[in-house]
Formats: structure tokens, sequence, C-alpha cells
């Protein structure tokens, strides 16, 4: 039987890792301030149509499309402030990406359990682990 499993990948933080997640977080907040930009505009247009009884439908609907970016914007600078002041070296944590395994009549359970990490550096895969439960490098490749 064939069975799915997660695997996380992480990136050693070079300088040149740092650059790139500081430029596609700048890149997202413009992404996400231009939305609120055109929420806003979209938002006093609805407005000056609407009758009286729809204001309120029309306030609340774009108050919190334009509060989810905002919190997201605060998120995402959070994170720069993060990324900037983490030493080289450090683990910063990708994606997930999705594996099959197979898992056969006698096999031990404890085996499939293992959580797999990737850990990349300069886009070069320098390290396959399994962890166990508690955490500790049950294998590593």
């Amino acid at each position: 039987m064939r069975i799915e499993k997660n695997v996380l990948v992480r990136h050693v933080l070079t300088e040149d890792y740092r650059e790139k997640l500081l430029k596609k977080i700048a890149s997202e907040k413009e992404r996400l301030n231009t939305e609120n930009e055109q929420l806003q505009f979209q938002y006093q247009k609805q407005l000056k149509e609407s009758n009286s009884r729809n204001k309120s439908a029309i306030e609340s609907r774009f108050t919190s499309e334009l509060n989810k970016r905002r919190q997201r914007i605060e998120s995402l600078n959070f994170r720069e402030s993060k990324v900037k002041t983490l030493p080289t070296g450090s683990l910063v944590t990708g994606e997930t990406v999705k594996r099959f395994t197979d898992v056969q009549v006698g096999d031990r359970w404890a085996t499939h359990r293992l959580e797999d990490e990737i850990i990349i550096e300069d886009d070069i895969v320098r390290e396959i682990r399994s962890k166990g439960e508690d955490g500790d490098d049950s294998v590593q490749h």
C-alpha cells in the first residue's frame, strides 16, 4: 500500500538566500498595498452608487478585506525583521512537499511515522533527515 507523507523543506540562511527572501517579502507587500488601494477605490465607488440600506453591508465587506491584507502586511513586516536579524547559517522553514512511501505487511510502523526533512543550501540538497517523534535524528541519509 502507498501512503502520502509530508516532507518539510528547510533552507540554510546564506546571504544570497536572505536577499532572495527579502525581495520576495517586499514584492508580496507591494502586491498587497496595491490590492488595498484598488479595494479603497472600489469601496468609494460602490458607496456612491449604493442606497443607504446597502452601505453598512458594503462597508463591512470592504473593511474585512482591507483588514485581512493589513494583517498579512504586518505579518510580512514581522517576518522581514526576523530574516534581517537571523544569523547566517540558521535553518529557515521553506515549504512542505509531499512524497509517497510504500507500506508492506511486516514493516515497522515507527519507521513510517518518522518526519522527513530536506535541508537546502544555495539551491543544493545538502541533507535528508528522518526524525522520530521525540525530535532526535533517527536516520540521516
